[in-house]
């Protein structure tokens, strides 16, 4: 089975993915494959990279350019995913974590990734997009944000983060859904007793 987790950051993805690699799969981990590249491009140990701050907020001088690279080095990266699934054994067991930024990759590597995998979409609720906004103004993650995040004269950064984010997840959510073959909903992604093996079988 090729699986691949979209959605989100901070909605699960990672945890469930590592959960089923510990199941048997082989794990593709998209941020820290991303992080690792441009620890290595800005000649820092991979473990002391700090990538979601090196990325930052949209209101910083440098998140521009950075973001660009992120984006660059995560399509570079996609494209290294492919090609091992490409060449990958039918009866080989496959999850890859995807970035939530992954959704503004090329069409080209979107559709590849949708043909060769089963695409599953960890949803979101109402309470979910404030929590994540607050998660992401205390620490920040590496959020491209598409020109969504469109500031007013004379407002404070925190009205503008309350407006705009979101516009982003809603944006996101329907590029999600769009491309999913299945759609896990909160309650059942995150319902406590659910093992691993019932999640496989949810996405069957």
């Amino acid at each position: 089975m090729f699986l691949t987790l979209v959605g989100m950051s901070g909605i699960g993805k990672t945890y469930w993915s590592q959960k089923i690699a510990a199941f048997g799969f082989k794990r593709f981990g998209c941020d820290d494959l991303i992080s690792d590249r441009l620890a290595m491009q800005e000649g820092v140990a991979a473990a002391d990279f700090p990538m979601h701050q090196w990325v930052g907020y949209p209101y910083e001088e440098q998140h521009a350019s950075r973001a660009k690279r992120y984006l660059e080095t995560e399509i570079e990266m996609m494209q290294e995913v492919l090609e091992y699934l490409s060449k990958a054994n039918s009866d080989e067991n496959i999850v890859i974590d995807t970035t939530g930024s992954f959704i503004y990759t090329p069409s080209g590597v979107i559709q590849a990734l949708c043909r060769l995998t089963k695409v599953v979409y960890l949803d979101t609720t109402a309470a979910d997009h404030q929590r994540m906004l607050q998660a992401y103004l205390e620490k920040p993650v590496a959020v491209l944000w598409n020109g969504l995040f469109q500031p007013i004269d004379g407002e404070a950064l925190e009205q503008t983060f309350a407006r705009c984010y979101p516009n982003l997840l809603i944006s996101r959510e329907h590029l999600y859904r769009k491309i999913s073959d299945v759609i896990l909903p909160p309650e059942i992604h995150r319902f406590p007793a659910l093992s691993t093996e019932d999640f496989l079988k949810a996405v069957q």
